[in-house]
């Protein structure tokens, strides 16, 4: 009985001693593994890059990518949320009605580095402030959104572009605990893109004439993200739990400096003045022989009805800042309409309906930032709708 017990005590001693020699030694192994886990995350660095603006229009702004980079296994990648193909099928449509789709795209840091290098446009990378878990997590969400079904997304410009796509990748996933600089009080959408494009006043111009009221609301801190510029200030004075988002800033390659480019004769003011000036001296003309002119209305209401075809179909883009604009008042399509029986002097109500339209359009300057080319234009319409009503009223009376 007490062999028996010493028997079966030894053999619960040596089962005791191997579970706690197993256990030891699984620690060890497990303990190893996650500092070498630990040593290979802190090999990889995820960085923002910011690209300075180029020649084409497209461009302009600049532009946004992340860098992934493991150095212990040589892996240097660039990740473009900005990819798509002017040979798409109608692409100039679906860009005007919001309808562009855009892809995710992923290249060599060389090949990225060499493309911005051609087109002389610096770049700029802030390598972020991660730990090893934000690292693994960010990487497996760019896994997923690598999947084809997941490359393509519904581009839009001020909400969800190349910039936006880059930030989200990068902060959705740090668990909304990334803190940014306050927003800019008053800078609306409008205002934004002036900063960048004030130097092509053609570009400029063509903006304002597409662009609504609201893009000239207040933005939130996120929505004054979509420029890739202030994208990488908000980052470089961000907070990530406490400390610092942005661990390093290196630039890359630095931006080419050109002079700037002095500015055209042929500016969109330039064309308002001009217009101003032929149309003070038709109206006097006409005012003088109390007569119209057919072909120069013609001329006015060819353009203002081609014009007001394209503010029309902006009315249904899918760019949430284009549907309302108070310039469809001064050009609209309904000059077509009236165009035969004006060309032909049949009495029709145009010139009154046209000028109260104008009324309106110039009222709602108050609201939407109208151009000042596009006000003088304005002015002048209504200047010609004026001595139409007068000229037909004398006309009547004398009858």
């Amino acid at each position: 009985m007490l062999s028996c017990f010493f028997s079966n005590f030894a053999t619960n001693m040596k089962k005791g001693l191997l579970y706690i020699v197993l256990t030891v030694l699984l620690s060890v192994v497990n303990i190893t593994a996650g500092a070498q886990s630990m040593n290979n995350n802190d090999s990889i660095q995820i960085s923002l890059l910011t690209c300075s603006p180029g020649k084409e229009v497209w461009a302009q702004y600049g532009h946004t990518a992340i860098r992934y980079y493991d150095k212990e296994k040589g892996l240097d990648l660039a990740i473009n949320y900005g990819i798509f193909s002017l040979d798409q099928t109608y692409f100039i449509p679906r860009f005007v009605l919001g309808m562009t789709d855009y892809r995710m795209g992923i290249q060599a840091m060389d090949d990225f580095l060499a493309q911005y290098s051609y087109e002389g446009r610096g770049v700029v990378e802030q390598v972020l402030n991660l730990s090893p878990k934000d690292k693994d997590v960010i990487y497996e969400a760019l896994q997923e959104n690598m999947k084809p079904e997941n490359v393509v997304y519904r581009y839009n410009y001020f909400f969800d572009n190349c910039t936006t796509r880059a930030r989200d990748m990068i902060v959705n996933h740090l668990h909304g605990r990334v803190v940014y600089p306050p927003a800019k009080p008053d800078a609306t959408f409008r205002s934004m893109i002036h900063e960048w494009n004030y130097k092509d006043k053609w570009s400029q111009f063509g903006e304002d004439l597409l662009l609504g009221v609201n893009a000239d609301r207040k933005t939130t801190k996120s929505e004054q993200q979509f420029l890739p510029e202030n994208l990488r200030i908000d980052f470089d004075k961000a907070t990530y739990n406490g400390k610092p988002l942005v661990k390093q800033t290196n630039e890359l390659l630095p931006a080419e400096t050109t002079e700037a480019e002095p500015s055209s004769l042929l500016s969109p003011i330039f064309v308002a003045f001009l217009f101003a000036t032929i149309s003070i001296i038709i109206t006097l003309f006409s005012y003088r022989k109390q007569r119209v002119y057919w072909l120069w209305d013609a001329v006015l209401m060819l353009t203002s009805g081609l014009i007001g075809i394209i503010l029309f179909i902006m009315i249904f883009s899918q760019h949430p800042c284009v549907s309302l604009n108070f310039i469809i008042f001064f050009f609209n399509p309904l000059p077509l309409f009236f165009l035969y029986p004006t060309v032909k002097r049949k009495k029709t109500l145009w010139w009154k309906i046209w000028g109260i339209l104008i009324i309106i359009g110039l009222l709602g300057r108050f609201i939407q930032e109208i151009p000042v080319p596009i006000i003088i234009v304005a002015s002048f319409l209504l200047l010609h709708c004026i001595v139409h009503l007068r000229i037909s009223k004398s006309v009547t009376t004398v009858k």
